[in-house]
């Protein structure tokens, strides 16, 4: 008779639900999640920077972001050329001391470039600058 209960013990605490195994992914996929978010601020297009030997710290600023068929977006919102002005003049509100940074991709042309600069000035900014990649190997090379 104690082997008939034996059993019956064993399987009345196998019968339950085990959660801990549930908890155990939600929580790997928050932290993916939570570590992925930053580069979820980007529009939706690829950018390709160019490499530069020097590079301008980060501090608040507008990125504009120019793909290599055209795409625009200002900080995470894709925009067209022709609501690109009031988009960056929405991400302004007057402060003129902000740092535009265009993220334009190595392969668009220069005129594209400067056609975004100027609309950039137009909307208002005072300090535009052109994103780089540093270009760690050659920084290496250099004496």
């Amino acid at each position: 008779m104690s082997k008939y209960r034996m059993q019956e013990e064993e399987e009345k605490i196998l019968s339950g639900v085990n959660i801990i195994p549930v908890i155990d992914v939600s929580l790997v996929l928050l932290i993916i999640l939570l570590a992925t978010s930053p580069i979820l601020n980007l529009p939706g297009f690829e950018v390709k920077l160019p490499k530069a030997l020097t590079a301008e710290s980060k501090e608040k600023n507008i990125t504009i972001s120019l793909g290599i068929k055209g795409q625009l977006g200002v900080n995470e919102t894709n925009v067209t050329s022709e609501t690109l002005i009031p988009a960056v003049q929405k991400e302004l509100r007057g402060k003129k001391n902000f740092l535009v940074i265009i993220r334009a991709d190595q392969g668009v042309a220069y005129g594209e470039v400067e056609k975004v600069m100027d609309a950039a000035k137009k909307a208002g900014a005072s300090r535009i600058a052109i994103a780089t990649q540093q270009d760690v190997e050659k920084m290496r090379r250099s004496p």
